[in-house]
């Protein structure tokens, strides 16, 4: 299929968001000449967007795929996974609307602005978790395979999307980090901001800041590019733990976000992991560790 140009894909896509209630087709920015970039940075792009939730509320796995469906999709990633399909099930499902990259995000790879109607699933064998996007009637399915991979009984499931009146981010940083809940009920927040300043929180308020070097700014993007961060949007990697007053962590890059607990860290997606690592590194370094 032919890749359109960037005046057609604007019509393509006011044509769709002015039939559809609730779905979208996000397009990613263009990275400048010397910043990588990914969807949701400013800029445009050919990268595939982004896959939109259409379902607001949450709503559980019967009430989104018939039986016929879950079958279908089972039997795929059976396969695929090298798994019995009988040891499998689809745990967690979203409505979403892909391009024609299917909502998985590759650096540099062009795709397609048509609106595909198709479903975002968790599939599990009790240990190990894979993350799949289809097609609504279980054909066309393709793995996320950033979003793969959790193991341990680590289960992934979906954030939910904000409400049409969330309010935009002021700062709106390069990156950032919130640590939450626990006992204390404090919350712990470091800021990346465009001009490389990087800012310690505490309950809102600045403890501590540092500034980083054109280079590594510009190497941290990099990192979350390589990494396939937008792959990750809205998965959210959390135990039993968090239920019983134990931290949760949330990264975000813009209107991207995930969601994990440190005391299964190892238990998560690589790419996860490697985005964790960096980051903390990058704080540390900085002397705010």
């Amino acid at each position: 299929m032919q890749v359109l140009t960037a005046s057609t894909k604007a019509l393509l896509t006011l044509l769709v968001l002015g039939s559809l209630t609730t779905s979208a087709i996000a397009c990613a920015p263009m990275p400048e000449a010397d910043t990588p970039s990914f969807p949701g940075q400013t800029g445009g792009s050919d990268t595939p967007a982004e896959p939109v939730s259409d379902n607001w509320g949450e709503a559980t796995v019967e009430e989104l795929l018939t039986s016929a469906v879950q079958d279908r999709i089972l039997q795929t990633v059976a396969i695929d996974v090298d798994r019995a399909v009988e040891d499998l099930r689809i745990s967690a499902a979203e409505t979403a609307t892909f391009d024609g990259c299917m909502g998985v995000y590759v650096p540099d790879q062009a795709c397609t602005m048509i609106a595909i109607f198709g479903l975002r699933v968790v599939v599990t064998d009790g240990d190990q978790s894979w993350v799949y996007h289809t097609r609504q009637d279980g054909e066309g399915v393709v793995q996320n395979p950033t979003a793969s991979g959790s193991q341990n009984g680590l289960i992934p499931d979906f954030i939910p999307q904000p409400g049409s009146d969330a309010e935009p981010d002021p700062e709106n940083p390069i990156f950032r980090s919130v640590e939450s809940g626990g006992l204390a009920g404090s919350s712990q927040e470091t800021v990346l901001l465009e001009d490389g300043q990087l800012l310690q929180k505490e309950n809102g308020t600045v403890i501590a800041e540092a500034r980083l070097s054109p280079a590594e700014l510009a190497a941290f993007q990099q990192m979350l590019e390589t990494q396939r961060f937008p792959n990750l949007n809205r998965l959210r990697y959390v135990t039993d733990a968090a239920f019983a007053d134990y931290p949760t962590i949330r990264l975000s890059a813009r209107h991207l976000q995930t969601e994990y607990i440190d005391l299964a860290i190892y238990d998560t997606p690589e790419a996860l992991q490697a985005i964790v690592q960096a980051w903390e590194d990058l704080v540390a370094e900085a002397g705010l560790a």
